[in-house]
């Protein structure tokens, strides 16, 4: 079986479990736990290429996450598959992780000011 690295979102390079480092290990692990923790405060994993916004694509409200997407569209004409997140409560926090993004939700985000 092989493993995917994930760097800033993408897939970089297939491991095999063999070739895998200690430090890949620590990461895998390190991952898992921010999605758990993630997950136990109310939020969410939504993998890529997903764009996050307030208000939904017909009336485009705030990005939260996806411009970089955004941007590939608009150069290459080529959707990649993306998916919209639409109407997402203001106040909500997006965080860009391993092979997506963390959602935390305004009542999520506000435990930690």
């Amino acid at each position: 079986m092989e493993l995917a690295q994930w760097q800033e979102g993408r897939l970089a390079r297939v491991i095999c479990p063999g070739c895998q480092t200690p430090f890949d290990s620590a990461e895998a692990e390190s991952n898992a736990a921010e999605l758990q923790v993630a997950a136990e405060q109310g939020g969410r994993f939504v993998a890529d290429p997903v764009i996050c916004m307030t208000g939904t694509t017909t009336e485009p409200g705030t990005i939260l996450y996806g411009e970089a997407h955004l941007r590939r569209v608009a150069l290459t004409g080529r959707t990649e598959h993306l998916r919209a997140i639409e109407h997402l409560p203001p106040g909500t926090h997006c965080v860009p992780t391993v092979g997506g993004v963390l959602i935390h939700p305004p009542q999520a985000t506000d435990t930690h000011r």
